[in-house]
């Protein structure tokens, strides 16, 4: 998919940050590290400890954060298996160097590999398990939520199975999307674009299944796309406007699936990958956010959760006559982008997980 699939996002809620970067919750991350450190007792295992923190925080937060400065207490399973799939892509040991020289004028650039070696990777997990067990210890998170926190290979999988009927939080929403945006095949910007839209359109699952390709409005004079959407029972349609990663999703997707009219979102064979020109199904819907969830660290969730947790944002966004100021988001980040980054992320107290794969900005 394209480098701008995911920015600049759209205008976000002052509570969708991922993390809060107060002094008292950066004080917390900072005894956290030094209870794990404490731990490692070699100088030379402490230095590769500290350094697999500095390359976690360093992709976690876009370079405005070192692992003395990172709040670890507030991750969860969604940001950290983004940030492990992103350390295993190639090519991001030399944009991690190159992000941690942009954030610091007096580091020298140095030669690294194409790939994390096996052994640093698993280092770095290594870590990270560590100190969100240290955070457990201090109490500073739940056992239960810690538990959550650790990538899947640790993770309760039956405690992940046992949740319904949830609200998703806007950074759920986001991994979900990234998960989608790290995948190369002929699905993926189906499964990106059903996801934005259930979320920001309010679409449940009987609404995506009766989608057509005459649902969508083209603007060439404004160079715009909406869906045209109409609930059983309502007396008008509404229009649902597309963002710009939803263009890019749906361009990418319409590539695949052809202009055929008929249904908007078709099943997707496994082995050949071709598309089939009829109506995905309520059982393939939810089989879509299943495979996602796991793939992003999400807790699973029904279709029908996605369309109930962006309802606020929607009531919120019609009630508002004019646009508020957009926040940082993940095209910003110094890792992500192509062009360098001026912004000082140290005067604000909220951070936005650049959700971005390292593959999709090459």
């Amino acid at each position: 998919m394209s480098a701008e699939a995911y920015g600049p996002a759209q205008d976000l809620l002052p509570d969708s940050a991922d993390f809060r970067l107060s002094p008292q919750e950066i004080e917390k991350g900072q005894k956290a590290v030094d209870a794990f450190l404490s731990t490692v007792k070699a100088v030379d295992s402490q230095r590769s400890a500290t350094e697999a923190l500095d390359t976690l925080a360093a992709v976690i937060s876009g370079g405005h954060c070192d692992y003395r400065s990172f709040p670890w207490q507030q991750l969860r399973a969604h940001h950290t298996t983004l940030a492990l799939s992103i350390i295993k892509e190639r090519g991001a040991p030399a944009r991690i160097e190159a992000m941690r020289c942009r954030a610091d004028d007096t580091r020298k650039f140095q030669q690294v590999p194409e790939n994390y070696p096996a052994k640093s990777v698993q280092r770095i997990r290594t870590s990270l398990v560590r100190v969100i067990e240290a955070c457990s210890s201090l109490g500073f998170i739940d056992e239960e939520d810690s538990t959550l926190m650790i990538p899947r290979a640790r993770a309760d999988q039956e405690a992940r199975k046992a949740v319904r009927e949830r609200l998703l939080t806007e950074g759920e929403v986001r991994a979900l999307l990234s998960a989608c945006d790290m995948e190369e095949s002929t699905a993926a910007p189906r499964d990106a674009l059903m996801i934005s839209l259930a979320f920001h359109g309010g679409l449940k699952t009987v609404d995506l299944i009766n989608l057509t390709l005459d649902s969508l409005l083209f603007d060439d004079k404004k160079s715009t796309v909406n869906i045209r959407f109409k609930a059983p029972g309502a007396k008008r349609a509404r229009k649902i406007p597309l963002q710009n990663e939803d263009l890019i999703a749906l361009e990418d997707w319409l590539e695949a699936r052809g202009r055929e009219p008929g249904a908007l979102f078709c099943p997707v064979k496994d082995r050949s990958h071709a598309v089939e020109l009829k109506r995905l199904s309520a059982g393939a819907i939810r089989e879509v956010c299943n495979s996602r969830a796991d793939q992003a660290g999400v807790l699973p969730f029904s279709p029908n959760d996605l369309a109930r947790s962006g309802m606020p944002k929607l009531e919120m966004a019609r009630k508002k006559k004019k646009a508020t100021p957009p926040r940082r988001s993940a095209a910003d980040s110094v890792l992500f982008a192509d062009g360098d980054s001026d912004s000082d992320l140290t005067e604000s107290e909220d951070l936005i997980f650049p959700y971005r794969s390292v593959r999709a900005s090459s």
